[in-house]
Formats: structure tokens, C-alpha cells, sequence
């Protein structure tokens, strides 16, 4: 099985991750494509297993290198797009726009990242679906890799994992660490999680997230003067109260606020925010806000209308990474010696590899080739994805 052929069969699999389940996945379908992936590791010649909402396997250097590799992607796809009956194309993209329905268009003049892909293959969607580059673009770059230099000889201890639920922030939840790190050896971790592979990462944002409740006193409207408080409005007011630092209008190193759901009524209404900042003071100042509104509103009323609860989410990876430099030296150099430049490119989000590095396994980012995550004018280079096999190749070739 190529590359092409592997990517088009994990996007067939539905495995929306479900932010409101409580379960490990979150979505039972994604046990079926994580169990299926046991079986394309081992027939790669992987010592492979399922455990607890992720796939693992493992396999020792042939020419007994003491160092390990892992390499880790994500099943899920965003719940922000459906995902499901997905119908993948090929063209080769020469210039212009790409026409991917009746009424949606690929159009370079809105994604300007479409013309640095001329003359390249790419795989899009039919306008109605994400297409899940993000991250199964991933899962075959690492399986095409591991299959071919096991072909190859002269690999290193190599250890793969496949996790779910990373779109909804609980990528690394009962991950078994124990397992992945059952060696002596250094390791040499990293998420192949990015889109562009000319970026590559080791910092992302510290990230919260934010719940907003306002319990209004509902009363028929006849009679509401004086008495009635609608929950509606008294939220839209806290909404607008808050720094007007968005993700629409901040670039680079800005942080933001980000409203990403909502429900209410005139009793009860209820936002949903994340928080994200590259530096900790900010995402402090940003949290701080929320509870200075809330405050404000009531005073205003002299009641205990709007509650707010707060929880971190991930931390800025750099501060671990900075002690494990090796992990970036060795990648810097892969790319010099196959000449392609590389950007250091902090992620304007997290993964996986955030918060294993503070869990003990320092794990930085790479590109895959997708761009547009999360939506219908995803797409994925094929060029840039079987790239990125050689680069980790590469990686993997100069581990000791």
C-alpha cells in the first residue's frame, strides 16, 4: 500500500471526536480505525496492540542503534466540519482557483498559501466535508516511513503511537508513558501533526478555556418591568466587555479570545471560550478579564447573575524544549543536508507534543503537507507528504 492509498483509506473512517462525551475515545468509531492501524503496524513487521483508546507498536534497530525514535499523530478529525462520507479528488494544481463544489471554491485570492503548491498534486474535498489531513495525513507519512526503512535496514529503535481525541484537548489522556519510554536509550520524540513542512515547531500557545453561565429570572414579558433579567442580553454584554483581541484580527505572536459556542434562553444562557497566549503574563491578563467582567455586571445588578469557570488546558512547549535542543539540532540538520529550508514557526494552537513535554517526553512538531485544517477547503500536498517521508527518514538515519 502507497502513501495515496493509505491516506484515502483512514479518511473513510468517521472519527469525529465528541467534545461532550466523557468517554476514552470520545467517539466509539474511532476505536475501529485505531484498531485497524494494530493491524497495518503489524503486517509492517511492528510488535503492535490496542489499549485503552490507542494504538502502539514498537520495534528494536536492526544494527542495534541505542537511540529511539517516536513518532506519534492523532486519529480524530475537528467536530468543527462533518466528517463523515468524505469524497477526496486528485488534481494536479497548476494556477488559479480550485472549484471544489456548486458554491464552494478553493479561491487563491482568500487562501494565498494555495499558490506556494504549483505544480504539485493535491488532495481536496468535494465542499461538503473536512478531508482529515489533520491528522491522518500523519498516520501515513509515519506508517510509509517505518514501512520503507524497515524494507530499507539500518533503523533505530523505533515507537509509534496513534492516539485519539486531540481536537478536543485530551490527545494524551491514559497514554501509557511507561510503554513509550521503556528505555535507556535517549528519545527522540515528535507529533507529526503541522502542515507546512517547511515549518517545523516547538512552541505553541498556553491555552485555558473559558465557561460563562448567566442565570436570568424569567417572567412573562406583560409583566416583566422591574423583574424580569434576560440571561441573553446579560451575556452578550459580558461578551462585549472583554479585550477585543480575537482570532480574526491577531496574526504571529498575538494571543486572543475566542468565543466558539453558545446556548440560552431567557432563564439561562451559556458561552464557550479558549484563551490562548504565547505568553503566560497575557493568558493570566486574559483570564483576569473574565472575572473582572463578571464583577462589573454584578455590581451592576446587585446580584450573583454571571459565574464564570476557568481551566488550563496546555502550556507553552519551548520552555522544555530549550533543555532538550538536541531534538531541534537533529531536525535542523536533516533538512540542511537534504536542502530544504526550514522556519522554526511557533503554532498559533498546541498538540499532543505540548503536553507530553511536560509530562517527561519532550515532543516537538512536523509538518504533514495539509493546510486549512477544520474545515471544507482542506487540502493536503502529496508532494510535500512524501517529502516529509524522507525527512524523517532522514531524522531516523542520523540517530545514533
Amino acid at each position: 500500500m502507497d502513501i495515496i492509498e493509505r491516506f484515502l483509506k483512514y479518511v473513510a473512517y468517521e472519527t469525529t471526536s465528541n467534545e461532550e462525551s466523557d468517554s476514552i475515545p470520545s467517539n466509539e468509531k474511532e476505536i475501529i480505525l485505531l484498531k485497524e492501524l494494530v493491524e497495518d503496524m503489524k503486517k509492517i513487521g511492528l510488535d503492535s496492540f490496542y489499549k485503552d483508546g490507542f494504538s502502539y507498536g514498537k520495534i528494536k534497530s536492526d544494527i542495534n542503534k541505542k537511540d529511539t525514535i517516536f513518532l506519534m499523530a492523532h486519529v480524530d478529525t475537528s467536530p468543527d466540519a462533518k466528517g463523515y462520507d468524505i469524497k477526496p479528488r486528485i488534481v494536479h494544481y497548476k494556477d488559479g482557483s480550485i472549484p471544489l463544489s456548486k458554491d464552494k471554491i478553493l479561491d487563491e485570492n482568500i487562501f494565498d498559501n494555495l499558490k506556494k503548491h504549483m505544480g504539485h498534486d493535491l488532495i481536496v474535498t468535494d465542499g461538503n466535508t473536512l478531508l482529515g489531513a489533520d491528522d491522518k495525513a500523519g498516520i501515513a507519512i509515519i506508517l510509509d516511513t517505518v514501512e520503507k526503512i524497515i524494507k530499507r535496514g539500518g533503523y533505530p529503535n523505533i515507537v509509534i503511537c496513534f492516539s485519539p481525541d486531540e481536537e478536543i484537548g485530551r490527545g494524551t489522556v491514559g497514554i501509557d508513558l511507561d510503554y513509550i519510554k521503556d528505555s535507556t536509550s535517549r528519545i527522540y520524540a515528535y507529533t507529526v501533526d503541522g502542515g507546512d513542512i517547511t515549518k517545523f515547531s516547538y512552541e505553541n500557545f498556553n491555552a485555558a478555556s473559558a465557561k460563562v453561565i448567566v442565570d436570568g429570572i424569567s417572567i412573562h414579558p406583560s409583566i416583566g418591568k422591574n423583574k424580569l433579567i434576560n440571561a441573553m442580553e446579560v451575556i452578550q454584554l459580558f461578551h462585549t466587555l472583554l479585550p477585543k483581541q480575537k482570532p480574526e484580527n491577531t496574526e504571529k505572536r498575538e494571543g486572543f479570545i475566542h468565543l466558539c459556542m453558545m446556548n440560552g434562553f431567557v432563564e439561562k444562557a451559556e458561552y464557550y471560550y479558549i484563551i490562548r497566549s504565547f505568553e503566560p503574563s497575557e493568558l493570566e491578563s486574559f483570564k483576569n478579564s473574565f472575572f473582572a467582567v463578571r464583577d462589573k455586571i454584578n455590581k451592576s445588578y446587585n446580584r450573583d447573575l454571571v459565574k464564570v469557570e476557568i481551566n488550563d488546558t496546555y502550556k507553552n512547549m519551548k520552555e522544555i524544549i530549550d533543555q532538550n535542543t538536541y531534538l531541534v539540532d537533529i531536525v535542523h540538520n536533516a533538512y540542511d543536508e537534504l536542502g530544504i529550508k526550514i522556519q522554526d514557526d511557533p503554532i498559533r494552537g498546541g498538540t499532543d507534543g505540548a503536553t507530553l513535554s511536560y509530562l517527561g517526553l519532550p515532543c516537538p512538531n512536523l509538518g504533514t503537507g495539509g493546510e486549512n485544517f477544520h474545515g471544507v477547503y482542506e487540502y493536503l500536498d502529496i508532494d510535500d507528504m512524501k517529502m516529509m517521508v524522507k525527512i524523517i527518514t532522514m531524522i531516523m538515519d542520523k540517530i545514533e
